[in-house]
C-alpha cells in the first residue's frame, strides 16, 4: 500500500479544522447511527472524530490509528478512555474484525487505494459497515490536493466501480454528496482566487462552521449532484 508522503505539515494542516466544531458534530451524524461493538478509526487527526466514537453507548472499544506520529501524539493526549486503542499504524498493518470502519479523508492519500480498500473490507464482520468520506469531483483537484497528497477525487461512478473491482459489489452500498456549500467555496477560494496552498484558511473555517454549518446541515438533502466530499456507506453480506 504505497501512500503520499505525509509530514507533519499536513497534520498541521489538518489540525486546523480541529475549531470547527459544529462542522464535526454534523459529520458524526452521518455515521451516528452505526456506531457499535468493535470499531477502527483509519486516520485519528487530531482525535476529533476518536472522542465522539469513544463516548457512544454501544461501542466496547476503538482502535484508531494513523500514520503520523504527531497525530497519535495529539490523540492520545485527547482521548484517554482504557478501551481506546491508539496506534502508529497504516490499514494494512490491523488485524482482526469490526463491527465499523470508519475511514475518512485518508482513502485518496493511498496510490493503490483498490488494494488498500479490498484489505479494509475484509476487516468487517458479517452485518458489520464501511463507512467512508472522501473528497469529491476531480474537477476540483487544485494544487491544495496535490500539496495534501491526494492522489485523486472522486465521483459515485468511480467509487462504485472501485468498490467492485475491491470486491464490495455484493454489499449493500449507500452514497450521497455532503456539504454542497462547502464545494463551492472551494472552488472558489483554490480554483478562482487561486489562494496558495499554504496561506491560512482559519478565518473562513471559522466563519463557515459558525455561520453557515447550523444553517445548512438543517436544510441540505443528501441528494445534490455535488459536494465537498463523498460519503459512502457499505453494509457488510451476513454469513
Amino acid at each position: 500500500m504505497n501512500t503520499a508522503p505525509l509530514t507533519d505539515e499536513l497534520f498541521e494542516s489538518g489540525a486546523g479544522m480541529a475549531g470547527a466544531t459544529n462542522y464535526a458534530d454534523w459529520t458524526f451524524s452521518l455515521l451516528a447511527p452505526m456506531v457499535r461493538g468493535r470499531v477502527l478509526e483509519i486516520g485519528c487527526g487530531v482525535g476529533t472524530f476518536t472522542r465522539r466514537l469513544i463516548a457512544a453507548p454501544a461501542v466496547t472499544g476503538v482502535v484508531s490509528i494513523d500514520v503520523s506520529q504527531a497525530a497519535v501524539d495529539a490523540t492520545r493526549r485527547a482521548v484517554t478512555d482504557p478501551r481506546a486503542d491508539i496506534r502508529l499504524a497504516d490499514a494494512r498493518e490491523v488485524e482482526g474484525r469490526f463491527d465499523l470502519i470508519v475511514c475518512m479523508n485518508v482513502l485518496e492519500h493511498i496510490e493503490d487505494d483498490q488494494a488498500a480498500l479490498r484489505h479494509i473490507w475484509n476487516l468487517v464482520v458479517p452485518g458489520g459497515t464501511l463507512f467512508l468520506l472522501v473528497p469529491a469531483h476531480q474537477a476540483l483537484f487544485t494544487p491544495f490536493d496535490a500539496e495534501s497528497g491526494h492522489f485523486r477525487r472522486y465521483n459515485k461512478r468511480q467509487m462504485r466501480s472501485l468498490m467492485h473491482d475491491a470486491g464490495i459489489a455484493p454489499a449493500v452500498i449507500r452514497s450521497f454528496y455532503f456539504n454542497s456549500i462547502g464545494a463551492l467555496g472551494y472552488w472558489a477560494v483554490y480554483k478562482i482566487l487561486g489562494k496558495a496552498p499554504r496561506e491560512s484558511a482559519g478565518s473562513e473555517i471559522g466563519w463557515f462552521d459558525r455561520v453557515v454549518v447550523p444553517w445548512q446541515r438543517r436544510f441540505e438533502p443528501q441528494s445534490l449532484p455535488f459536494g465537498i466530499s463523498l460519503v459512502v456507506i457499505a453494509t457488510q453480506g451476513r454469513a
